[in-house]
C-alpha cells in the first residue's frame, strides 16, 4: 500500500555502491540494513553508533540495542532473514540483492524486496541483476532508477588459483556464505 520509491546501486566490488546507500541510510529519520552476513550487519551497527546514528543490531543470535534501557532505535541493522515488513522506515537498504536466486536463502531477498515498509529502497548489487528487479517490481507498478557504480581500485588477478588455505597470505579476504563455511574454513587456517 505504500509508494515506494527504488534505487538500484549496481557495480562490482569496491565501487561504492553500499557506501552511497548507507550514506542515505544515515541521514534518514528512521532506516533498516539487511545485509547477507551477520558480520555486515554488525558493521553497520558499529559504524552508525560510531556516528551517533542509533542503530540496533538483530540477527539470528543476538539483538543488541543501541539504548542500554532497551528501547528499540529508529535504525537497525540485520540479516535479511531477520528483516522486518511490518515496521515502516524512511530508508531500507538491502545489500547483495543478487542473492535472490541462491536456492537456499534467496526467500528472504525476495520477501524484503517486496515487502519491506520503506519510502526509499536501495537495492546494492551486482548488474546481472538488474533485469529481474526491473520485472518483479514492474509487476506491482513500482519502478527502479538504477545507479552504476566502477570499481574505484585495480583488481589484480593472480595467474593461477590459491590451491590451498596455506597459500593465504596477510591482507587477503575470504568470503564464506555459511556459517558451517566459516567454521570449516578458520578450522583449516
Amino acid at each position: 500500500q505504500m509508494n515506494r520509491k527504488f534505487f538500484f546501486h549496481c557495480g562490482p566490488t569496491n565501487s561504492g555502491k553500499t557506501w552511497n546507500a548507507l550514506n542515505r541510510f544515515m541521514q534518514s529519520k528512521s532506516g533498516i540494513y539487511c545485509g547477507p552476513l551477520k558480520m555486515l550487519a554488525q558493521e553497520v551497527y558499529h559504524k552508525a553508533n560510531s556516528a551517533g546514528v542509533p542503530c540496533d543490531l538483530i540477527t539470528g543470535e543476538e539483538r543488541k540495542f543501541a539504548d542500554e534501557s532497551g528501547n528499540p532505535s529508529p535504525h537497525v541493522a540485520c540479516t535479511v532473514e531477520m528483516s522486518s515488513v511490518n515496521q515502516p522506515y524512511e530508508v531500507a537498504v538491502i545489500d547483495e540483492i543478487q542473492m535472490m536466486r541462491d536456492p537456499e536463502r534467496g526467500w528472504a531477498w525476495t520477501r524484503a524486496l517486496l515487502g519491506i515498509a520503506a519510502e526509499e529502497v536501495h537495492l546494492c548489487g551486482e548488474k546481472a541483476a538488474a533485469n529481474l528487479i526491473i520485472e518483479l517490481l514492474s509487476t506491482m507498478g513500482e519502478n527502479v532508477e538504477i545507479k552504476e557504480y566502477n570499481r574505484l581500485t585495480k583488481l589484480n588477478i593472480e595467474d593461477k588459483g590459491l590451491e590451498s588455505l596455506e597459500n593465504v597470505q596477510p591482507g587477503d579476504c575470504i568470503v564464506c556464505f555459511s556459517k558451517k563455511d566459516i567454521y570449516n574454513v578458520s578450522l583449516s587456517l
